[in-house]
């Protein structure tokens, strides 16, 4: 996932978290709220309703030859701006494509947003079940917020954002890197329905950004002092544990320990499933 595309309000704040690491180009795509002379920043014509935003958008294909092969796609179906969803994606066919997908809270909605929300949600689920996209992250806004516990109005998503993009990072980094200890795990090719989540290391507790439905796969990131590994004996027996008290029958698991510098050990959690209604 070397380019990010940000499409929508969600999308392009997400993208700019992704900007301030070296390893990625994004690119931002919205009605309002972006720099006319930014050549990776598109302004689409404002409308009012999805099906015109559908209808009105066109080739982006020139707007994203800089983009790499691997895409990940962020967006919140809940923003009139999504009914473009299709119409970009179909910009980047060719790729590999990951979607990042954004639920906002629902409560505070009206109505043509959350009948957009459930239609974007859904299109996209079919379409990575499908094999069209990679696969699928599903985030829940107010799960994040519960995992950060009292966020304050000001700034309110900027800390959920910061707590997505670095998770979503840090595993990308640790994708490329080598463990210096993993299981062998294989994920299925009808899993592509995922999310991700934190791990207490200490503790075992993991936190995930959205609740899914009959998970089948989980896969553990540990990020854990060097000091540690070389020391603590009954660490790798305390991480297997861990996974056993959390993993339910049926589900497959595999774990990857990675040696850090930081002081406090980290951990994050991939779980995937064939299809949720959430």
């Amino acid at each position: 996932m070397d380019t990010i595309v940000g499409l929508g309000k969600a999308g392009c704040a997400i993208a700019d978290k992704f900007a301030q690491y070296p390893q990625y180009k994004t690119f931002k795509i919205d009605s309002e709220g972006l720099d006319e002379n930014d050549k990776r920043s598109y302004i689409l014509k404002r409308q009012d309703h999805p099906e015109k935003y559908e209808k009105s958008t066109r080739s982006m294909k020139t707007f994203f030859k800089e983009a790499t092969n691997d895409v990940l796609f962020v967006l919140s179906g809940s923003g009139l701006v999504s009914g473009a969803t299709l119409r970009v994606l179909k910009s980047l066919k060719g790729k590999n494509i990951n979607i990042l997908y954004i639920k906002p809270d629902m409560e505070f909605l009206g109505q043509i947003n959350v009948m957009q929300e459930r239609l974007v949600r859904n299109v996209l689920q079919e379409y990575t079940r499908s094999g069209v996209f990679k696969r699928m992250y599903l985030v829940d806004n107010k799960r994040v917020e519960e995992i950060l516990g009292e966020v304050p109005i000001v700034g309110y998503y900027d800390r959920l954002n910061e707590l997505i993009v670095s998770s979503v990072h840090m595993v990308n980094v640790y994708n490329h890197q080598a463990a210096i200890h993993a299981t062998p795990f294989d994920t299925s090719e009808t899993t592509r329905i995922s999310t991700l989540g934190i791990v207490n290391v200490d503790e075992g507790e993991e936190k995930l950004f959205f609740s899914l439905e009959n998970i089948r796969e989980k896969c553990y990131y540990y990020a854990i002092n060097s000091k540690v590994l070389e020391t603590d004996g009954k660490l790798l027996r305390r991480l297997t544990d861990s996974i056993n008290n959390n993993v339910e029958k049926d589900v497959r698991a595999g774990f990857q320990v990675y040696s850090t510098s930081y002081e406090q050990n980290y951990g994050y959690l991939i779980a995937n499933t064939e299809k949720t209604n959430n």
